[in-house]
């Protein structure tokens, strides 16, 4: 299998390449261009050509496409719980189980319908209402034009559903786009592409370049590029931030996450068992929001953590849990738990790479006895790990959970609602779930503060990202001077 690029409406072909592997086996996957300095131009230039048109059309013309667009994946989605050759590619190359990909797919269908649905309203010339006391003869409009040329550089985790989250607003905004797939989802990536071009889309107006990130810092470097869109760690989006600094060029950041979950002594236990497992190794802990450290009231401590362990002892492999991404991403989390463990951290279960199928496996992984000295607890860990964390009350557990550099999502477990949005209230983050986790919905902003990100995703903030406010003010009399134009009134003042 050969993942050829998507450049001005044709597939094309570079001359360097590179092996992309199936992580649940270690066997290669097919082969993957890197991007050249020229392709990346072409891929620009391309879109830079296609913008005028683009943009010229009406907003919902540029949501029609997306609609199609939506109606294939609906297609390409078939049934829940049934493999299809989409929900297969996603599995292959990432290592998501079945109703992880399921769970991406609908999501990613529902994400499009939205900023379709939505582009033709939200994207509407308003009329401001000016002080007519002062301004009788003025009329505003503000107008939605879009940014321009949009780079988006996306990760791997969820291959198909967040490249859409930057894709879709951009485009119907009538921006033109340049994405970078994670190298270790290209095939995903330029599926995407595949249904743009199914769907319609002018050449040009979506390309797509692969490779390493070299060529992400190339698309970020580039002048013809007006926006950067990207999801990913945070030391890549400082270099990022700094160089679009350079350019006083517009970025959008999604970074990374430590979140923490704040439980209760109220909780229902086995509703916060369930979640905290599902919420710490879905995808295999690989989630920007996973439940990555977790305070627990003192009084159900003991309780709550053997349920917890007891339900990570029955997870079942390549069924409930699959591989990390890679050899890299599996030595990483293994290095993580290991820093724990050598300053007092105490594996309650996992803490082990899995020998299985020659695949990336890695154990789900429970620990307590967990220190802010610890890597764990001061980095992201994308990987299946829970350290838990005893706390004598809410006051203790708030102070902990932002403890932090991070700030993207948290959750709190509680049977008291009214308690539950107080302490939401309380936590640095951008986002805060009461009684579950990692939950997205288009129509809710999405982001982070501190050191998580700079702007948002999904809802209609997300849409404004890709555009540009104009105010246009016209003056409606035929006066042929201002008051406030010379001549001046001499001063009268004695």
């Amino acid at each position: 299998m050969k993942a050829q690029m998507y450049i001005n409406g044709q597939w094309v072909e570079g001359t360097q390449t590179f092996s992309a592997n199936n992580p649940s086996t270690g066997e290669q996957l097919g082969t993957v261009f890197q991007a050249s300095e020229g392709e990346i131009n072409a891929a620009i230039a391309s879109a830079r050509n296609a913008l005028p048109s683009w943009s010229g059309l009406d907003v919902s013309e540029r949501a029609e496409v997306l609609r199609k667009v939506v109606d294939l994946i609906i297609v390409r989605y078939g049934e829940p719980g049934k493999v299809t050759a989409l929900k297969k590619l996603i599995m292959t190359e990432m290592g998501k189980r079945l109703p992880e990909a399921d769970v991406e797919v609908i999501e990613t269908s529902d994400m499009i319908a939205f900023f379709a649905k939505e582009a033709p309203r939200l994207l509407t010339t308003t009329t401001p209402e000016l002080n007519q006391q002062l301004w009788s003869t003025k009329k505003s409009r503000v107008v939605y034009e879009p940014v321009g040329v949009v780079g988006a550089i996306k990760p791997w985790n969820y291959p198909l559903e967040l490249p859409i989250w930057a894709i879709a607003p951009a485009l119907v905004a009538g921006n033109t786009v340049v994405f970078k797939p994670s190298e270790h989802s290209s095939f995903v990536g330029l599926e995407i592409g595949k249904l743009f071009e199914e769907a319609g889309l002018p050449k040009g107006v979506l390309n797509i370049v692969t490779g390493d990130g070299e060529v992400g810092k190339m698309l970020v470097q580039h002048d013809g590029i007006d926006m950067i869109s990207f999801t990913g760690g945070v030391s890549a989006g400082r270099e990022i931030a700094t160089e679009c600094g350079k350019r006083l060029k517009k970025c959008s950041l999604e970074l990374g996450g430590n979140d923490p979950a704040i439980v209760e002594p109220d909780v229902d236990l086995e509703l916060a068992a369930n979640g905290l497992v599902w919420g710490a190794f879905c995808n295999s802990g690989q989630v920007c929001v996973s439940a990555n450290r977790a305070y627990v009231d003192q009084r159900i401590a003991n309780d709550l953590i053997k349920r917890i362990v007891d339900k990570t002892k029955a997870l079942r492999i390549d069924i409930d849990f699959g591989p990390v991404v890679s050899a890299d991403q599996l030595k990483k989390v293994e290095e993580q738990v290991n820093d724990a463990v050598s300053k007092g951290a105490t594996v309650l279960v996992g803490g082990e790479r899995i020998n299985h199928s020659n695949g990336y496996y890695y154990a789900p992984t429970v620990l307590t006895n967990v220190s802010s000295s610890m890597r764990l607890m001061t980095e992201e860990c994308f990987g299946p790990v829970l350290p838990i964390v005893t706390v004598a009350d809410t006051q203790e557990a708030v102070e902990l959970a932002n403890n932090s550099q991070y700030g993207l999502g948290a959750s709190v477990w509680t049977s008291d609602l009214e308690k539950g949005q107080e302490i939401a209230k309380m936590i640095q983050a951008g986002m805060v779930w009461i009684n579950d986790v990692n939950v997205a919905f288009p129509e809710t902003p999405w982001g982070g503060i501190k050191c998580s990100g700079i702007g948002t995703e999904l809802s209609e903030w997300g849409l404004y990202e890709y555009v540009q406010r104009k105010h246009i003010n016209v003056e409606t009399s035929h006066n042929i001077r201002r008051d406030w134009w010379y001549p001046y009134q001499e001063n009268l003042e004695e």
